[in-house]
């Protein structure tokens, strides 16, 4: 004959709906610290103002790739189709997150087909971002006689940007 061990409740935290939030509460401020010393120890030799002046240009380049959501349709004259807000949102959560890489902000820019993109151009060095809704984006790079590129890179967070592309993008 078996016996059923029936454990109590406090020993089974996970089970239950209250002590999950509370994990969850305690799991999100571990993080939100080990964030802040992630941030701190980052910008700690950068003065105040260079930090302000790059967030404020980061908000200003956030602002204008939001505001091609308000294109109307035709908006270039050749039946020019506005982008998606889902192309929106994935552009921006790619420009938050090379802002983390400390490297120039790009230019944004937008086709008549809903495709957005970010771009860097100095002296002989041209560099694309596009997205297209899709939850990739593709990109090319060009250096003098050096090209790289890639047709489909995931987005996931968790996904490595290309190193090659980062690499070409500090140079600028």
């Amino acid at each position: 004959m078996s016996t059923l061990n029936i454990k109590p409740k406090s020993e089974i935290s996970s089970f239950f709906p209250e002590n999950r939030k509370k994990d969850n509460y305690e799991f999100l401020y571990k993080t939100k610290q080990e964030i802040n010393q992630y941030s701190y120890k980052i910008f700690a030799f950068e003065k105040e103002e260079t930090r302000h002046n790059k967030l404020q240009k980061l908000v200003q380049l956030v602002t204008k790739i939001r505001n091609y959501l308000s294109l109307p349709d035709d908006w270039d004259g050749y039946e020019g189709i506005a982008p998606e807000s889902k192309t929106i949102e994935e552009t921006i959560s790619v420009v938050k997150r090379l802002h983390d890489y400390n490297i120039s902000l790009p230019k944004p820019m937008v086709s008549g087909t809903g495709i957005v993109g970010l771009f860097w151009e100095k002296d002989s060095i041209y560099i694309e971002i596009c997205f297209e809704g899709d939850g990739t984006f593709w990109y090319y790079g060009k250096d003098g006689n050096l090209e790289i590129g890639e047709e489909s890179v995931s987005l996931k967070q968790e996904t490595e940007f290309p190193r090659n592309l980062i690499n070409l993008i500090a140079k600028i």
